[in-house]
């Protein structure tokens, strides 16, 4: 249900005479719900009224209002806070959902470029990619499971406490609110070792959110500056890998007040469908989620066993979309048979092709697997160096079969520690300029398939002109600095909030927490060193974002210095640079004429 706030249009010819006003105000509460908000001007203080929790609004008749500031009412209607900014007030400003000591600002977030030209849709008409450059506001109010949830997020066994809690969900955007039934649980094994839970909120009764019906809300838990995720999506992006974009909320559930989170899309038919086949869900195939348990196994290999999908184990392979439509897997081996055939056509491939540099290898393998999206995917990896990915150890990742194309590619999800430059237990020491093999080194896990696949000289070669046509192109610093202090004026306002948010958290569990500061945001964005200190916190950030980017950049792109680009690969930006040349020599034809 979409709610629409509507100011009263006052008529009454006694306010005509005297020139009083109606004075419309909308704003976001950042309090619990023991509190209200209030409208101070003039020296007159002015309750509001809630209107969708925590959204409050009020209607001032006065002669005049220029300027404003919202203030924090208690029950009996005493000010315990004031905001720290002045307002000034305008038509445009009370059709807008202000929020609570927050500027009202346009930011603008520059595109990383795009040095590819990518065949996939990346959103549709009706599943729209999220806006990156405002913050939206959700309140969830929860039956008691919530608190149950909240307090145990582990069950006896260290098993994850699932169970889901009814929910009325209140979405706030700049301009609209947004209220539906749904329910809410946890999401993630790790991220639910912080006391900063992460969460997945679910819409009922077939109601929709920007063509969504489930949003999952990052915590962002081990970050300082609360955008390594966000910028690393773009990245994906902008090289042409469909990947869960991103966009921020501030959460509030029931009275707990946790913070800034990233919201992302759940990676489910309808983002398949959107994001690779262009709104059509007919298309979407079966898809499979892939689990490994490092340091000791099992991996997901990606080994062809036979075909028994008895002999495919579901701790590293689950099924997470089934085509019912499939009538070749349907008949065969159920809904193991499209993981069954990859696994034995790499096989096959890798048998006879592997050291083989003709163009009939790369044809051969083209034909069931998006090689491009594959190696564009392990090109980003290398770049921000994700611990628990695809390349190092075959997690956070889908096998998706696309029937639209009759092949394969991967979906990436969930990237934590990203662009940190964290050695962890099995990168070796000289892992920071390492652009090829970086990930080589997990125990007990003799990467199969991306030796494999890199052992054939045309795709290793492949790789090489991604890896430096990425590097040259998008990341690096003089490209990325501009993107990153976008994000960081949009959030700004909301990080010291954010941290301080967890440590008020009313809870019983003992999750960890980093105790970040505003310093320590401002810091890491650039090249501060927040290392582990058990007093204070308790993850690593031993780069700074730019840091990181600059010199893990210019690492890639001095290993790669050589690598020739093809002109099928700098042919739409030439001709892009041409088409701006002729559309400007055409206005200024205008112009002078």
């Amino acid at each position: 249900m979409k709610i629409k706030i509507f100011g009263f249009t006052i008529v009454s010819t006694l306010l005509s005479i005297v020139n009083a006003k109606v004075y419309n105000f909308k704003a976001v509460s950042l309090s619990n719900n023991e509190y209200i908000l209030g409208v101070k001007h003039d020296d007159v203080i002015d309750q509001m009224t809630p209107a969708a929790f925590p959204l409050f609004t009020a209607q001032i008749e006065a002669d005049n209002i220029s300027n404003y500031k919202y203030v924090v009412l208690d029950q009996t209607g005493q000010v315990v806070e004031e905001e720290s900014i002045d307002r000034e007030y305008s038509e445009d400003n009370s059709n807008l959902n202000e929020v609570y000591n927050r500027t009202t600002k346009q930011i603008t977030i520059p595109e990383l470029p795009k040095p590819f030209k990518t065949s996939y849709s990346l959103g549709s008409k009706n599943f729209v990619p999220f806006p990156n450059n405002e913050i939206w506001t959700i309140h969830a109010q929860c039956d008691e499971i919530y608190d149950e949830v909240k307090n145990t997020p582990f069950l006896e066994g260290n098993l994850r406490n699932d169970k889901e809690s009814n929910c009325t969900l209140t979405i706030i955007t700049a301009e609209d609110v947004y209220q539906y039934q749904g329910t809410t649980r946890l999401v993630g094994f790790g991220s639910r070792l912080y006391k900063k839970l992460s969460w997945v909120f679910k819409i009922k009764d077939d109601k929709k959110f920007f063509g969504r019906t489930a949003l999952k809300v990052r915590s962002m838990s081990n970050d300082p500056t609360l955008m390594r995720e966000k910028v690393l999506t773009d990245l994906y992006t902008a090289v042409g890998v469909p990947v869960q974009e991103g966009t921020y909320a501030r959460v509030l559930i029931n009275n707990d007040v946790w913070g800034l989170y990233e919201v992302v899309d759940t990676l489910n038919k309808k983002w398949i469908a959107a994001y690779v086949h262009n709104g059509d869900k007919k298309m979407v195939g079966t898809n499979y989620k892939l689990f490994s348990f490092h340091p000791s196994g099992p991996y997901a290999e990606l080994k062809y066993l036979g075909d028994d999908p008895e002999l495919y184990d579901p701790v590293n392979y689950t099924v997470d979309e089934v085509d019912s439509d499939d009538v070749e897997a349907n008949k065969n081996s159920g809904k193991y048979y499209r993981l069954i055939q990859f696994t034995k056509k790499f096989g096959e491939w890798l048998e006879k092709y592997q050291d083989d540099s003709s163009d009939e290898a790369y044809e051969a393998l083209e034909k069931f697997l998006d090689i491009e999206s594959t190696l564009k995917m392990m090109v980003v990896e290398t770049l921000s160096l994700v611990k628990d990915n695809f390349w190092v150890i075959m997690g956070n990742v889908a096998l998706y079969y696309n029937k639209e194309k009759d092949y394969y590619q991967f979906l990436p999800y969930d990237f934590d520690d990203a662009m940190k430059g964290i050695k962890g237990p099995y990168l070796h020491d000289d892992y920071i300029q390492d652009c090829y093999t970086w990930a080589d080194d997990v125990p007990n896990f003799e990467h199969y398939f991306t030796k494999g696949l890199l052992s054939n000289p045309r795709i290793s070669e492949r790789y090489n002109i991604i890896l430096a046509k990425t590097v040259r192109d998008t990341f690096n610093l003089d490209t990325v600095s501009s993107h990153i202090d976008a994000y960081a004026d949009l959030i700004r306002e909301d990080v010291e909030w954010n941290f301080n948010a967890i440590d008020n958290l009313q809870t019983s569990y003992d999750g960890f927490v980093n105790h970040y500061t505003l310093n320590d945001f401002e810091d890491n964005l650039e090249s501060g060193h927040l290392l582990v200190d058990t007093t204070i916190r308790t993850d690593d950030a031993p780069y700074g974002l730019k840091e990181f980017i600059d010199i893990r950049g210019n690492n890639c792109k001095a290993v790669t210095a050589d690598v020739q680009i093809p002109e099928e690969d700098g042919a739409f930006s030439h001709s892009f640079s041409i088409f701006l040349l002729i559309l400007t020599q055409i206005l200024l034809f205008i112009t002078l004429y």
